[in-house]
């Protein structure tokens, strides 16, 4: 008969069986806790390759359950599950830093990370397991490239020299000035509608271009960013269908005043030569048997024709406050014009033009400190699209852009 093991006769079976429990949850943890990173060459930058010179690899690799694709990159206590690293000299790992799908969002996590530098700062570099549990390293200070500093001077030539473009067409042409014929001896005024899409429009521009310059990113776009877009684009349209259906209105109102203006003055001429017949018949000698008659009628014709030529001065009057209505505004400067309208400064323009800056200015901090473009909530959304429908609402009994 087999004696029977307890832990309290022998508990140097449960110290074994603990030990082994130990081993098997640690893993490739415990089994890499010799290793050591001695110092990173290299560039650690976007594009570029770093090698990390190690201490004992060479051992930790000779246990045939260790493998080199149980270790991964960490920086600033990042992990880096993509690339695999690659074995250089025995003793030393070489990474290419690329930014893959797997490594996006870490990518994107290390480099929105603030500094006291914009364009770099120190941070530790290390190797790990998939669990977490990094290795001891002596490169605790290794300068991280956020932004390369002759990229970002190439950048800031080139957004330079498009705000100048900007500014001579701006200016020079009448890219952002309202539709329609200019004044006599002036410039057309300019369009609030346009200026924001134009606005908007560069600034996405300017901020995709940067953050794919250093990040490689080319999926950056965001849902609340291309609804701002649309949102303006739908602004800039509403406008110009607006001024497009008071411009045809306006025409189609002159024509018809015009053509009963004609109609009008065609009856007094007519008018006018039956009253001179009357008036020759009344003053023949002898005098017409029906002289009276004659003389009611007379009458008669000439009430109509007071009335065709009231008629006519009123048509006139009509075309020509349509005519001064089609007239472009006068551009007084760049502020004026995008806040006055009609009857002088409106708040429903002041109110677009304000929200335009802040969400603008927010852009523009996101992107510069995150390398990343905002998500705008849909509230915030809305309450762009009520300021456009505002402003176009307001637009309607207006004539200027």
């Amino acid at each position: 008969m087999f004696k029977k093991i307890t832990m309290r006769r022998d508990p140097s079976c449960f110290c074994c069986l603990l030990v082994i429990g130990l081993l098997l949850l640690a893993g490739p943890s415990a089994r890499g806790a010799d290793l050591k990173v001695e110092r990173v060459d290299g560039e650690l930058a976007l594009r570029h390759t770093i090698r990390l010179k190690m201490v004992n690899l060479p051992e930790w690799l000779s246990n045939s359950e260790n493998k080199l694709s149980q270790l991964f990159l960490y920086v600033e206590g990042t992990a880096f599950k993509d690339p695999q690293p690659s074995l250089v000299q025995g003793d030393t790992l070489l990474f290419d830093l690329r930014r893959t799908e797997q490594n996006r969002d870490a990518w994107t996590t290390l480099l929105g990370r603030k500094g006291d530098s914009f364009f770099s700062r120190s941070v530790p570099v290390t190797v790990g397991f998939e669990n977490g549990r990094q290795v001891p390293s002596a490169a605790n200070s290794v300068t991280l490239i956020r932004v390369n500093e002759v990229w970002f001077q190439a950048f800031a030539v080139v957004v330079l020299l498009l705000f100048l473009l900007f500014y001579y067409l701006a200016t020079k042409s009448d890219i952002l000035r309202d539709t329609g014929p200019p004044p006599e001896k002036s410039r057309k005024t300019y369009s609030l509608a346009r200026t924001q899409m134009a606005i908007w429009t560069l600034t996405v521009i300017i901020g995709y271009v940067f953050i794919w310059m250093v990040t490689s990113d080319l999926s950056s776009l965001t849902s609340g960013v291309l609804g701002l877009m649309g949102i303006s684009a739908f602004t800039g349209l509403g406008s110009a269908v607006v001024d497009s259906n008071k411009d045809n209105e306006q025409i189609q109102q002159r024509r018809e005043h015009e053509e009963k203006k004609k109609t009008a003055e065609t009856e007094v001429e007519k008018l006018k030569g039956y009253i001179s017949v009357l008036q020759d018949t009344i003053n023949a000698t002898p005098s017409p048997a029906n002289l009276d008659e004659q003389k009611t009628t007379l009458a008669v014709k000439q009430a109509e024709l007071a009335a065709q030529e009231k008629e006519i001065t009123l048509r006139g009057v009509k075309i020509a406050a349509l005519v001064q209505a089609a007239k472009p505004s006068v551009s007084v400067n760049f502020i004026k014009d995008l806040l006055h309208d009609d009857n002088g400064v409106s708040f429903h323009r002041f109110q677009i033009s304000i929200w335009t800056i802040v969400l603008v200015a927010i852009f523009i901090g996101r992107v510069v400190d995150t390398l990343t473009m905002p998500t705008f909530d849909a509230n915030l959304l809305a309450l762009m699209g009520i300021s456009g429908g505002t402003y176009i609402g307001f637009k309607l009994p207006d004539k200027q852009g």
